[in-house]
């Protein structure tokens, strides 16, 4: 799709304008980018990921903004009525890529209406189940790229497992073998056995195709209403007229209502209005007042469809060659004729054109065209088709119609065939697709996702899938919009949540949770998948997505620590981590000692040093304020003489830490010292100290007491210092220090 933009303020506004352009499929497809710190943020990082309604383009280069409509998935989704199960086929080749069945083996099938969601997976309803007053709905994810391999992932075209990496892929590694088991074509029905009943009241954990991820059993017996919403939530809808919502992970709300009307195709408008068509009235129901109505006949009885450009509702009588056009508060415009005396599901593109089918009664060979201002275009030929019950607009602008009598589904170019009414092209089939004996295609419904994706959803994705390289490889930050170009008008959010795995392939069955923007988490697996997901305001300002960050754990730097007892002239006695970076646990004790170095002697006993790491290992773990790198020096007693001059000292105890804590932008590394002599005496005479500094000059130089250093990135505590002109005596000297590592001027064991 072509999408035309405008300016205002406080954001960028979207336009109402669009145009379809033959060929556009899904978004560009992508495959895990490697790194444990990669930024995003050129047009070419963007396309290294999944963008679905969002662009890169328009208005700006290197950002990501809101797309006006959707640009939805490439497929027609067809439920095969009388075979049970759904087909879905590639809208630009007519190639079948996949067929599933519609529910679990016992259950009632006979799936009739296909609806998209707005990650490309098809919800269809099963209109034979009934048991306990409840029906039932199924969701078939869809997958793209990947290579065809056996269970032991050898490669082998006709394979039974797709493996990775893949382009897109919403389907869920159930049994975590790295693949993903599902259909290869039309006919490759996957078994879901049911086994002991297993999902008789919903879940999938017998169906042996992983692109079945949901079954659900809804309070709408014999369910026919399936019509998604902006939120990517399903409301449902049953003969016996009871309507329900499930959430976006297709279990339900505890939302059920029935006004006694209803129940059969539905979609979901501009607004968030349900419609839901046939019995007893046409339903127009407003979810955020609770509050509907039962519409009469005159508004139409059966199929409805959505103009994309005004939200105008499209509507059939099944008899009496009609359709209605209302307004979306339920007002009817007008009536108009399209060209047969029957009808069921009608569609509207982007192009003013109305495409009625004209049913499986007579039964009917042609879809009737006709413009929004309710001109009659034409009829178009079906040649080899008949009994036309559903129309759907493609992602190219193209027409699908699928023809119950004949078991196929066709495809209309509507810039083809003669010239009709108005001046405008009648249409022409221009490809056929063979569903196989016994389809029975009913699927007067979205089949297609143009509906959601045209109106219903005013946000969009980018999802990008990173590799980390190791198994078991943790990550830690995601922090975007840092460049000036980023902005979140009032209304309008940017939510980005992640997910983690050791295959790429387990990625789908892993939960989505929210991040913050540069706020730790703690996630581990190989591949991380991060989605943005961006959301207009009810003006239609985009918010923009200009850059975006995603970063293993692994810290910027790390703790170094040392604890020395007693120095003398550069010989060292008892030093606890000598390395001294990296800090590691280290505890080392001397019963006693004794040091000369020219005219002094230093005599002392149990001499202890200790370091300590919180954790032990800094890899694999985000920071946090637990974290922490300690040293400690004691000496229980220390004598020192030169010449006339004696120096004894009781308990010498030295202290020195870094430990993470709260600060501007995350944790920053807080350093402390301290240190204490519980008694000091020289030449016999007592001289009080405790643990403040102190310096005391003698005849030989001065002897310094409690001295802390402290700098950005260390602190040295030394709880007792002789320094003369010929050697130094340092006692008690512990130090913690934050270093950063290669390529990270500045970082710290605080900071990934």
């Amino acid at each position: 799709m072509h999408h035309t933009w405008h300016r205002s303020r406080p954001g960028l506004a979207l336009t109402a304008s669009l145009t379809l352009l033959a060929g556009l499929s899904v978004p560009a497809l992508a495959v895990p980018t490697p790194g444990t710190d990669v930024l995003y943020t050129l047009d070419a990082d963007f396309d290294r990921g999944t963008l679905q309604d969002v662009n890169h383009d328009s208005p700006n280069d290197d950002q990501l903004q809101l797309n006006r409509s959707t640009v939805f998935f490439p497929y027609v989704n067809v439920a095969a009525s009388a075979r049970g199960t759904m087909v879905r086929i590639d809208v630009n080749t007519g190639q079948i890529v996949g067929e599933w069945a519609s529910a679990p083996a016992g259950r009632g099938k006979n799936p009739s209406r296909t609806t998209v969601d707005k990650f490309g997976s098809t919800w269809l309803s099963n209109r034979d189940e009934n048991e306990g007053g409840r029906g039932s709905v199924t969701r078939i994810a869809v997958i793209q790229g990947g290579t065809r391999v056996n269970s032991d992932g050898s490669p082998n075209p006709a394979g039974d497992y797709l493996k990775g990496p893949f382009a897109y892929n919403r389907c869920v590694d159930r049994d975590q073998d790295g693949l993903i088991a599902t259909s290869r074509g039309l006919g490759d029905v996957r078994p879901w056995t049911n086994a002991g009943g297993a999902d008789n009241n919903g879940g999938v954990t017998t169906a042996a195709d992983e692109c079945v991820i949901n079954y659900t059993r809804v309070t709408g017996a014999l369910t026919r209403t399936v019509a998604v919403d902006a939120e990517n939530r399903l409301w449902t809808g049953g003969n016996d007229l009871d309507h329900e919502l499930l959430d976006a992970d297709g279990q339900p709300t505890g939302t059920q209502f029935n006004l006694g009307c209803g129940g059969y195709g539905g979609l979901v408008d501009k607004a968030g209005t349900l419609w839901s068509a046939r019995n007893n009235g046409t339903l127009r129901y407003d979810p955020a007042a609770a509050t509907g109505a039962c519409l009469d006949g005159t508004h139409g009885d059966y199929g409805l469809g959505m103009d994309p450009v005004t939200g105008e509702i499209w509507h059939t009588n099944v008899n009496g060659n009609r359709v209605a056009k209302m307004a979306p508060d339920g007002t009817v415009l007008g009536a108009f004729s399209h060209g047969s005396q029957n009808a069921q599901g009608v569609a509207v593109d982007g192009d003013g054109n109305v495409w009625v089918a004209h049913s499986l009664l007579g039964p009917a060979t042609t879809v009737g065209h006709l413009r929004t201002d309710g001109t009659y275009v034409g009829n178009v030929t079906l040649p080899g088709g008949v009994g036309p019950t559903g129309v759907a607009i493609d992602s190219n602008g193209k027409v699908w119609v699928t023809n119950i009598n004949t078991n196929n589904a066709q495809r209309i170019d509507p810039d083809a065939g003669p010239i009709g009414g108005g001046g405008h092209p009648v249409g022409a089939v221009d490809l056929t697709v063979d569903l196989g004996e016994g389809a029975g295609p009913y699927n007067y419904s979205d089949m297609t996702g143009s509906v959601l994706g045209e109106i219903t959803a005013p946000q969009g994705t980018w999802s990008v899938v990173q590799d980390g390289g190791q198994a078991g490889q943790t990550w830690g930050t995601v922090t975007w919009n840092t460049e000036a170009q980023g902005s979140v008008p009032a209304g309008t959010s940017i939510t980005v949540e992640a997910r983690t795995s050791d295959t790429e392939a387990g990625l789908a069955g892993e939960s989505f949770t929210p991040v913050g923007n540069g706020v730790t988490f703690a996630k581990s697996g190989r591949y991380i998948e991060v989605r943005a997901t961006l959301t207009a305001n009810a003006a239609g300002d985009s918010p923009v997505l200009s850059d975006l960050r995603i970063k293993t754990s692994e810290r910027t730097g790390v703790f170094s620590c040392q604890a020395t007892a007693l120095t003398l002239a550069g010989i060292v006695s008892t030093r606890a981590n000598p390395q001294d970076v990296p800090c590691v646990d280290d505890h080392e004790t001397l019963a006693n000692v004794q040091l000369n170095a020219g005219i002094l002697t230093v005599k002392a006993t149990a001499l202890d040093a200790s370091t300590d790491q919180t954790p032990d290992d800094l890899t694999g773990t985000p920071p946090s304020t637990s974290d922490s790198a300690v040293s400690q020096a004691r000496i229980e007693q220390t004598r020192i003489t030169s010449g006339l001059l004696t120096i004894e000292i009781g308990v010498i105890q030295s202290n020195a830490s870094v430990t993470c804590v709260p600060g501007p932008g995350g944790l920053v590394p807080q350093f402390s010292g301290s240190s204490s002599i519980a008694g000091l005496k020289i030449n016999g005479l007592n001289v009080t100290v405790g643990s403040a500094p102190l310096t005391i000059p003698l005849l030989i130089g001065s002897l310094k007491l409690n001295a802390t250093t402290t700098t950005g990135s260390s602190v040295v505590q030394q709880a007792v210092v002789l320094d003369t002109l010929l050697t130094d005596v340092v006692i008690g000297e512990a130090k913690a220090n934050v270093e950063a590592k290669p390529g990270y001027p500045g970082g710290s064991p605080c900071r990934v």
